[in-house]
């Protein structure tokens, strides 16, 4: 820089670019809404991004991806700039052509955010902190208006239908994955040239997805993109599955752990599917690839993110261990927890909202015992599962409702949490309000957080160990996480209380199909 700016600024908001020490920290923090102090967001849940002279030390994989694209793409290092959204002012100047930034939850309309505010009212952080960097990018533009700003990330279809309102200060949106040519946007951009507003991002092929070149935010790595399994509630659900080499996993793992990361968190839409051929999984591939990035100098813990039913149970329970022992190697890490899917009990439900996929060969009538069954055994391998259910799929009965229920019950004696989340349409559409709900429908959440309640401080307690966190933070973390347990059990009773009644359920084949079934033994 020359004192006039950057030419390529790429930022983020502070949700996901703060400083966080785990993954769960930063999956903390976006489901925050406004009733949470922003002190305690400011100074513990999102600290400040890591800065060198505003240069961010840290950022989300995805602008590293970009910036990675761009550097092998014919600008330079100096052209191109990481800031910190707070340092932006530093780098914005006469020579400054583009303002690039990456966004997760730009218009609140994502599942998580949805169910947050539904319950504890006001506006989900990240919403809130992305309206914040507009702002200020609003200003900047004021004073420097030949700045085009350009809208990516995977929040960037929330704002697909917004952008000709000119309601924020973006001149283009990209959307999807754009290794493949965002480096050929930006030139045009720079060179003046007339393009569209909307531009559809082109990927690469997994081999040609560029290595990152500085570390990213929580240590992320990613391992494979897409998923392909059809689910209409999903905005990938289009997007087949490609796994990344283990040349360019690895190089991404060792960016971050000799560059202040030494816990990283493996991102995909399902672990083990890793290396597989379509929906037939291959065991031995993530075995190897964890292997591989267990000799990584340095490397304390290693996190995973979501897995799938059907891939989960095509492993066998000693495979299932020893991935366990190569998450926790050498570590005070007891139980790595792992989000799954199951998204409902009802297998009907499932398959009328696309899921067919996930069930396997047994489809919808097996379900809920499949899914069960695959919970428990990641228990018995030592893995602590996060398991997701939507709330108000389309389609939705007072039967499936009652099915789901149930089987949470079954699962009360195990180590495990369930978080159900509002539906949200993919559209940007009016997802259901949580004034609509009915009483069943809060008697399940009420129930699925006491499992809550009870195992998340927990896990988090241990997760935190395992990272090296301060015995200070944890207790601090720990004492506002019972505040949240007191607030939300009170929350809740009141949702219930105020909500409509549910209609009357049980036909004699209903009853017959809700039927229980008989407790599984426990692993502990």
């Amino acid at each position: 820089m020359n004192g006039k700016g950057c030419r390529i600024l790429l930022t983020a908001d502070r949700t996901l670019i703060a400083d966080y020490d785990l993954l769960f920290d930063g999956m903390l923090a976006a489901s925050q809404t406004t009733t949470t102090p922003s002190f305690l967001m400011t100074h513990l849940l999102m600290k400040r991004p890591a800065s060198e002279g505003g240069v961010a030390k840290f950022a989300p994989l995805g602008l590293r991806r970009i910036e990675a694209a761009l550097l092998a793409g014919g600008f330079t290092e100096g052209e191109v700039v990481v800031a910190d959204p707070d340092s932006l002012p530093d780098f914005v100047g006469e020579d400054t052509a583009i303002i690039a930034v990456s966004s997760g939850e730009p218009a609140g309309f994502g599942m998580n955010s949805s169910t947050m505010c539904g319950i504890s009212g006001g506006s989900i952080y990240p919403y809130r902190m992305f309206r914040k960097l507009m702002g200020n990018i609003r200003r900047l533009k004021n004073a420097y208006p030949h700045v085009k700003v350009v809208l990516g990330g995977p929040g960037a279809w929330q704002l697909r239908e917004r952008i000709a309102s000119r309601e924020l200060p973006i001149d283009y949106l990209v959307t999807g994955y754009a290794e493949g040519n965002v480096s050929s946007i930006f030139h045009r951009i720079v060179s003046g040239d007339e393009i569209p507003s909307i531009i559809e991002g082109e990927s690469v092929s997994a081999e040609n997805i560029p290595p990152i070149r500085h570390p990213s935010t929580m240590g992320v790595v990613e391992i494979s993109r897409g998923c392909g399994l059809g689910c209409a509630f999903c905005t990938i659900r289009k997007t087949a599955m490609i796994h990344l080499p283990h040349e360019t996993i690895i190089k991404d793992v060792r960016t971050n752990v000799e560059t202040g990361k030494p816990n990283i968190a493996i991102l995909s839409e399902d672990f083990f599917r890793y290396g597989a051929n379509g929906l037939q999984v291959n065991p031995d591939s993530p075995i190897r690839l964890l292997e591989k990035v267990r000799e990584v100098e340095g490397l304390k813990l290693i996190q995973l993110d979501h897995c799938n039913v059907l891939s989960v149970s095509q492993y066998s329970d000693d495979q299932l261990h020893q991935i366990r022992l190569l998450l926790t190697r050498g570590q005070r890490h007891e139980y790595p927890w792992v989000n799954i899917g199951v998204e409902t009990a009802s297998g009907s439900l499932l398959r009328k909202n696309g899921g067919g996929a996930k069930m396997g060969r047994g489809g919808a009538d097996a379900w809920a015992e499949f899914s069960e069954d695959q919970v428990r055994r990641l228990v018995c391998a030592g893995f602590f599962p996060l398991v997701s259910l939507i709330i108000s799929l389309p389609y939705e009965t007072e039967h499936d409702i009652q099915m789901t229920m149930e089987w949470v019950e079954r699962l009360s004696n195990e180590r495990v949490t369930v978080f159900p989340v509002l539906y949200a349409p993919v559209d940007g559409s009016r997802s259901p309000n949580p004034n609509d709900l009915r009483r069943s429908h809060w008697d399940l959440i009420k129930r699925c957080y006491n499992l809550n309640f009870y195992w998340t401080p927990k896990m988090y307690w241990d997760n935190q160990s395992g990272a090296g966190v301060g015995l200070g933070k944890r207790l601090l973390m720990q004492g506002m996480g019972r505040g949240q347990v007191l607030e939300w059990s009170l929350l809740l009773n009141m949702r219930r209380l105020h909500s409509r009644k549910s209609p009357s359920y049980g036909t004699a084949s209903d009853e017959k199909e809700s039927k229980k079934a008989p407790m599984r033994k426990s692993c502990h």
